[in-house]
């Protein structure tokens, strides 16, 4: 019988995957440490930035896929909330109940609850009002 990988399987492969690219594609060296969340937001701001803007760029395609999106969204995110999960604990899972319908990943610890990929995804579509580093500065004081 064959073992199904779990939630916090994929997160933390998603993880691996986000410090793969930031050092491979970037340079970047990611180590897990809260510290290190700045340079993911500067990276999600070269992705942002990446992003097309005018009706025309959508049209034609340019700029990365909504499937490329959603998988970085799941690496960094994936990074952030292995951040916390490995400063302070907690479990990845699947929360039915934010959005109806829809199965959101989540970080959990106790009563706590953080989004990490959907935080992600709000930082590179709406760009630096969304900033993960201010984010993860404010949530991480409760997480410890």
């Amino acid at each position: 019988m064959e073992n199904k990988p779990t939630v916090t399987d994929m997160m933390v492969a998603y993880a691996q995957d986000a410090v793969d690219h930031a050092q491979l594609s970037l340079g970047v060296v990611l180590d897990y440490s809260l510290g290190s969340v700045k340079s993911v937001e500067d990276i999600l701001e070269k992705l942002h930035a990446a992003l097309p803007r005018s009706f025309r760029g959508k049209l034609y395609g340019k700029g990365p896929t909504q499937q490329d999106i959603d998988k970085v969204c799941k690496m960094y995110g994936g990074y952030i909330g292995e951040v916390f999960r490995r400063a302070g604990g907690g479990e990845w899972f699947l929360d039915t109940e934010i959005v109806h319908g829809w199965n959101t990943i989540g970080l959990r610890k106790g009563d706590q609850r953080i989004w990490p990929v959907s935080k992600v995804q709000k930082r590179i579509t709406n760009g630096s009002e969304d900033n993960v580093w201010a984010y993860c500065q404010v949530a991480i004081g409760g997480w410890k």
